[in-house]
């Protein structure tokens, strides 16, 4: 892919990493409660051509033909336990030089894209008399009864991010490219209850997620490890606007007399779910940045009163040889030259000089004496870069990384030197 930034494009912009979640590495506990309250009805399994043998109900007390629907009252409790790894992404655009980020797209699944085991338990209340036939048994109105359902399970247990950016500060660490952060995402969960073998979505409910972590970025790489928390009982009515179960098979203990299971069809719709979660979780992530520019060291401010900003215009695709260095807010009347190198630093130059070195070893200067650039009375340089003519026979290659800086001459108030701030270019593949 061919980037091409148009002419006075600045590049002291963020640089955005995709992080993917290191499952072996992360670890999130999950203990949770849910109760999912149902309008529910059900009818006999019988049908005079498929099943003339299955259970027929009749409403009251009196036998008769026919097969008719009766009302119940449904609840369906259950408890989720999980400690593993969870998977999921997210985006990182960080702004290094006014430590700022915004995260986009935070999608994780507390399961780990497996299953969860969840025995539930069906709390029925009857709300009608009615009979069943084949296997012959009465169920009086008002009678509530418990029903184990063993063998269930929950599956896509999802936290996502529910706002399309959310910023934040950025807090150096210990240690060159390490960066703090913390924040309070707005969330929704969602999760699917497959109960007797019919999928169910249960949610989403809206939360805030507290995240706290470091991000270390280092080599044009960055790793992430963030901490998790949230704790919350809610309770939604109507969650799924529309969802109806039809025709799950339901087998019902009979009562007088207690002749065996009826083999009955349950539908209804969801009234109202209640989730009381507990959730921490440890996440670990790798990311990795696409081609851009992206500005990397702070600049000391010079005689101006200002921060000398390195920006670029042109191409990121090495093929194109078009790539142009600008420098801004500079003293007037001064010189200067580029520094480039393919590592960052951070060294502060010996005084009487006020700049701060942000490119590492070893590096490379792109002016020859013979060549040197002056400010003149804009206060501004800028440099098309020569491809085919780069200082020591150095290359640039197509996902090479390289870093660039200027250092200037300045009166502030003595005879001095400063620089300017970091430039990261990473071309593209």
């Amino acid at each position: 892919m061919c980037v091409t930034l148009g002419a006075g494009a600045s590049a002291a912009q963020a640089q955005s990493f995709d992080f993917v979640l290191n499952q072996a590495a992360g670890t999130g506990i999950l203990v949770a409660d849910y109760a999912v309250d149902l309008d529910a009805n059900l009818r006999g399994n019988y049908d005079p051509v498929t099943n003339p043998g299955g259970t027929r109900t009749v409403l009251g007390s009196v036998p008769g033909p026919g097969n008719d629907t009766v009302p119940f009252d449904l609840e369906i409790t259950g408890v989720l336990n999980h400690t593993g790894g969870p998977t999921g992404s997210m985006g990182l655009d960080l702004d290094l030089v006014n430590l700022t980020f915004d995260m986009t797209g935070f999608d994780v699944d507390l399961l780990g894209g497996g299953s969860l085991p969840s025995n539930m338990v069906l709390n029925v209340l009857f709300t009608s008399t009615f009979q069943t036939f084949n296997p012959n048994s009465a169920y009086p109105a008002g009678i509530p009864v418990g029903l184990p359902l063993t063998g269930q399970s929950v599956s896509e247990l999802v936290i996502e991010q529910s706002v399309p950016s959310l910023a934040g500060a950025l807090t150096p660490g210990v240690g060159m490219g390490h960066y703090g952060f913390s924040a309070l995402v707005p969330v929704s969960i969602s999760m699917v209850a497959t109960i007797q073998g019919v999928p169910a979505p249960v949610g989403p409910w809206d939360g805030l997620l507290p995240v706290s972590g470091e991000v270390v970025v280092l080599g044009g790489l960055a790793t992430l490890t963030m901490d998790a928390s949230y704790v919350s009982q809610q309770a939604t009515i109507d969650p799924l606007p529309g969802y109806v179960l039809t025709d799950v098979p339901f087998d019902a203990p009979t009562f007088f007399p207690a002749v065996g299971p009826a083999h009955l069809l349950m539908g209804g719709t969801v009234d109202q779910v209640v989730l009381d979660v507990n959730l921490t979780a440890s996440l670990v992530a790798d990311g990795a940045p696409a081609c851009g520019f992206a500005s990397y060291c702070a600049a000391n401010v010079n005689s101006t009163g200002m921060v000398a900003e390195l920006t670029a215009s042109g191409s990121l695709d090495v093929a194109q040889q078009d790539l142009t260095l600008s420098v801004t807010d500079l003293p007037l009347h001064e010189f200067g030259y580029f520094l480039m190198s393919p590592a960052q630093g951070w060294l502060a130059l010996p005084a009487p000089s006020q700049g701060v070195l942000c490119v590492g070893g070893p590096f490379y200067r792109l002016n020859s004496f013979s060549n040197i650039l002056f400010t003149g009375a804009t206060g501004s340089v800028s440099l098309a870069l020569d491809f085919n003519n780069l200082p020591q026979g150095q290359v640039f290659l197509p996902g090479s990384v390289w870093n660039f800086q200027l250092w200037h001459r300045d009166t502030n108030p003595i005879s001095t030197s400063n620089t300017s701030t970091g430039l990261e270019v990473r071309f593209c593949q």
